[in-house]
This record gives structure tokens, C-alpha cells and sequence, in this order.
């Protein structure tokens, strides 16, 4: 990348009242819709970024909402509501991978958000198909980092929960796999 290239990384905002309102929807189940309109989005990201197609996506989003509002009542926040929220997504896409037995890569999945730029939209195309290049070559736990960071834009805590690995070891991967895609994009630039 140049130093006139810039890729924008959207970030879901810390919510300082999550604890409120899933206490308040718990005792008023119509609050839940606050609630999917604040993750719907990086939930569904997430599911096309693993299936590749629309049409599963929106299903697995519906399937994870139904599912977490009948186990709304029985959750107990202590801070990690996106951890558990991603937490049933991925068993969700385990189950739709292993229903069809198949991976769709990561190269199926189109740019949800496109930048704002059109000029810098047309410098990032190609960009972006170099990593996603090498992204397909990497492992699935790495595609799973990238994944979880930057598609469902977790946190590095509840990424944590999630993989079921320590805080700082999730950053350490990430970042060195940031690195590592960085020489790799420069080495495939030249």
C-alpha cells in the first residue's frame, strides 16, 4: 500500500448502557429489537463473510436472533454480550457447514461496505483481491481471527471468550498475522 491509500476498518461503538438494556429487555421482551438493530449488521457480515451468499446469511442472522431471544431470559451479563452473541453464530455456521459438508472461501464474499471514496474504492479493488488471496492460503483459525476482528468487529476480550483462548494471546496472533499479511501484500505489490 502507498501512502495515499487508506483502507477505513468500520468499529461498532462501546455501548456504555449494553447492561441496561439487556436487563431492560429481559423484563420487556419488545426492547430486543434494540438490540438486534445495534448487532444485526456485524451479524450478518459475519455469516456472509463465512457462507458467501445472501440468502444464508439472512437466514443464519434470523436463526441467531431467534435463538438468543429465547435465551435472553436465561443470560447473565458480565460484560461480554458480543462474545456470547458470536459465540452462537459460530455454532450456527458450524451447523451450516457441516449440513453441506463444504467451506465456502473467503474469496466468495463480497465487500459488504464499500468506501465512501470512489476513486479510493477503485485503488482498493485490486488491493483487495490480493488479500483476499492470501487470506484463502491461511488457516481456518487465522481466516477465524480476521473474521471475528474485522467482519464482526469484536472485541479482543470477547474474542477471547469466543475462541476460548487467553486476551493477550488472540492479540499477539492478530497482530503478528497483520504483519505477516502486510509483508505478504508488499512482497505480491512488487
Amino acid at each position: 500500500m502507498n501512502e495515499t491509500q487508506t483502507i477505513t476498518i468500520r468499529t461498532v461503538p462501546v455501548q456504555d448502557d449494553e447492561a441496561e438494556l439487556i436487563l431492560a429487555a429481559q423484563k420487556s421482551p419488545a426492547l430486543f429489537q434494540t438490540i438486534y438493530e445495534r448487532w444485526a449488521l456485524p451479524v450478518y457480515q459475519y455469516f456472509h463473510f463465512r457462507t458467501g451468499d445472501q440468502p444464508s446469511a439472512e437466514d443464519l442472522t434470523s436463526q441467531l436472533f431467534l435463538a438468543a431471544f429465547q435465551a435472553l431470559p436465561r443470560y447473565r451479563h458480565q460484560g461480554h454480550f458480543a462474545a456470547w452473541l458470536f459465540t452462537i453464530a459460530r455454532n450456527l455456521a458450524h451447523d451450516y457447514h457441516r449440513k453441506r459438508a463444504r467451506e465456502v472461501p473467503l474469496e466468495q464474499a463480497r465487500q459488504i461496505v464499500s468506501p465512501q471514496d470512489p476513486q479510493g474504492e477503485v485503488i482498493q479493488a485490486d488491493e483487495i483481491r490480493r488479500l483476499r488471496k492470501i487470506i484463502l492460503r491461511l488457516p481456518d483459525d487465522e481466516q477465524e481471527l480476521i473474521r471475528l476482528r474485522y467482519v464482526a468487529e469484536l472485541s479482543f476480550a470477547d474474542m477471547a471468550i469466543v475462541l476460548n483462548r487467553r486476551e493477550d494471546a488472540i492479540k499477539k496472533s492478530l497482530y503478528r498475522l497483520q504483519a505477516r499479511l502486510q509483508s505478504l501484500l508488499e512482497l505480491n505489490h512488487d
